[in-house]
């Protein structure tokens, strides 16, 4: 079975990580752009963009994994001296291996994430309606997801995954025209609550992408290709099996 994990911050896992992942059937990683600190300085994340496009793609390519890139301003990762050359190199890093802006969304809601958000939807929007990441927080989930989609719909934007999806904000992302990321990892979706969300809401799993937002912290390490390898055993229906594991990846991302 064909594994695409849509949502990971690679640059915190070392190679040998990679190696077993790609062992475990995983083809194909997007590494999505998070600084785990405030920068001070918007060129923090104009280097780390750097590093994520030109080495953590063929760091990856050494073990055989695909690897693709989403970059962006996380809003817990704006820095504190926020200048227009990082959306100036944003918007020129668009390029082979970059499928997506992201990771970008709100935690707080800030007027300032607000500022920010806006501002790389439209560059996205200015792309031919290029593919979003877009993150929603562990805490008031449900109120930071209405602000959310509120800004998307003023935006227009048509295009992305509205990512970290629950059972407390999923009738919330159903009413876009999104796809929906669910992230099983410790802190987010457990496994029985993403069963609970393939049981309920099954009739959607063409929009359902499945991911697992590895990185710095502690977490389940393989627990993607093990959910995969879960809803085999019990003899889940394939082809929902697959649109899950990658093809409405491969669809949004326009991947293969």
């Amino acid at each position: 079975m064909k594994i695409i994990d849509t949502h990971m911050h690679t640059i915190f896992r070392p190679s040998q990580f990679f190696e077993d992942y790609r062992l475990k059937g995983v083809e194909s990683i997007i590494s999505v752009a998070f600084y785990p600190v405030t920068p001070k300085y918007s060129e923090t994340l104009e280097d780390l963009f750097r590093w994520m496009i030109e080495r953590e793609t063929k760091r990856l390519q050494r073990v055989g994994i695909s690897c693709f890139c989403g970059i962006g301003i996380h809003p817990r990762s704006i820095p504190q001296n926020l200048n227009q050359k990082i959306y100036n190199v944003i918007e020129d890093s668009m390029e082979t291996n970059v499928v997506a802006l992201g990771e970008i969304g709100l935690e707080k809601g800030t007027k300032e994430e607000i500022e920010v958000l806006e501002k790389q939807l439209l560059i996205a929007k200015k792309k031919n309606d290029f593919p979003v990441i877009l993150h929603t927080p562990g805490k008031n989930k449900r109120e930071i997801t209405k602000k959310l989609i509120e800004i998307l719909e003023t935006i227009n934007t048509t295009n992305g995954i509205i990512d970290h999806i629950s059972l407390e904000n999923i009738d919330l992302a159903l009413n876009t025209n999104l796809y929906l990321g669910l992230t099983v990892q410790l802190g987010k979706l457990t496994i029985e609550k993403f069963r609970q969300i393939i049981d309920e809401y099954g009739d959607q799993t063409n929009r359902f992408i499945l991911n697992s937002d590895l990185g710095i912290d502690i977490a389940h390490k393989y627990i993607v290709p093990k959910i995969i390898q879960l809803m085999v055993k019990e003899g889940i229906d394939e082809q929902l099996i697959e649109r899950i594991s990658h093809i409405n990846a491969e669809k949004l991302f326009q991947i293969s």
